[in-house]
């Protein structure tokens, strides 16, 4: 194609497939384009959303491959009926996956010859700027940069509370229509909650009625019928405003606010005879050697041995 043609057409093709399915696809051509059976919306026109990338950095290995790419727009420009930017608020391209391919013809209306991939990856943050979203770009090498193994060797349970490895159902453990007495923003007195102390901590609560009715607080501690919420209301719940309570857990095995709380023992999965780490100083073999108490089995240089009879206080530098 080089040998017959003098002058060439470059243009890009961006494709963005998001969580639910909807595929995106544009091009910096002038043009609308048709490659593969797929047509791509060119960046030239008003409500359509232009594109400016910074350079591809590609390795040899499993190096994680970067890319930013900078979408532009203006107040007519739309991405499935609202402004790129609400849009990316909406959280529009959360888990969404790029990719960016190279056409090169001699002719806008010749795309025989395909497009080449200049890269693929997915979308893992969004920068928000005037008129401008900054969408930084990663390879699927990122799923390789994941912490392994899967699970960990700890002395609190893995699961998250009422998950299926949980197997609990919140609704089970759930106090519903409970009249508020006394409450600010962020504490609420509830003279029917006799639970223990703490049975609530970690858990939530949604108000049903009331002006916060639908709104969703953490618990961060409960006592003698108060729930001491994480943040406040937007507004004081009102004496006689309702909420439902569920507790929540500090995945422990044995205390009183953990498994034990929701008869759940057989689904605890954490490992709380793990032994903790310790550290042990030897001794430094900088200095001459000193002698605490006869002959000892030592460890070498640095080390530290028993002396006569194995009493602690007689050791033997070596």
């Amino acid at each position: 194609m080089l040998r017959t043609v003098r002058e060439l057409f470059l243009c890009e093709l961006y494709t963005l497939t998001l969580k639910s399915g909807t595929v995106l696809r544009y091009t910096d051509g002038p043009q609308d384009l048709t490659v593969g059976g797929h047509t791509y919306l060119s960046t030239f026109g008003d409500t359509i959303p232009g594109f400016v990338r910074q350079s591809i950095e590609q390795a040899v290995g499993v190096k994680v491959e970067t890319c930013q790419v900078d979408m532009i727009y203006n107040r007519n420009t739309l991405i499935l009926g609202l402004t790129p930017g609400a849009f990316a608020a909406a959280g529009g391209f959360d888990d969404a996956t790029i990719s960016i391919d190279t056409l090169l013809t001699p002719s806008l209306n010749d795309v025989s010859r395909g497009s080449i991939n200049a890269f693929s990856g997915i979308i893992t943050d969004v920068e928000p700027d005037a008129n401008r979203l900054t969408l930084t770009c990663s390879s699927g090498m990122l799923y390789l940069a994941g912490q392994f193994p899967r699970n960990y060797f700890l002395p609190s349970c893995e699961h998250a509370l009422y998950d299926a490895g949980c197997t609990l159902n919140p609704a089970t453990f759930t106090v519903t229509s409970v009249a508020v007495t006394s409450a600010t923003a962020k504490q609420i007195t509830a003279a029917s909650l006799a639970q223990a102390s703490g049975y609530f901590a970690l858990g939530w609560i949604t108000m049903r009625s009331g002006a916060n009715n639908g709104l969703i607080r953490s618990v961060r501690g409960f006592a003698s019928g108060v729930l001491d919420l994480l943040y406040p209301f937007p507004v004081a719940p009102a004496p006689g405003d309702l909420f439902d309570a569920t507790p929540g857990c500090d995945k422990t095995e044995t205390g009183a606010n953990g498994c034990p709380k929701f008869s759940n023992l057989p689904h605890f999965r954490g490992f709380p005879f793990v032994p903790t780490p310790e550290t042990i100083a030897l001794g430094s073999n900088a200095g001459s050697p000193t002698d605490n108490g006869g002959a000892g089995a030592g460890f070498g240089n640095g080390g530290v041995a028993r002396g006569v009879g194995g009493q602690p206080q007689n050791f033997k530098q070596q």
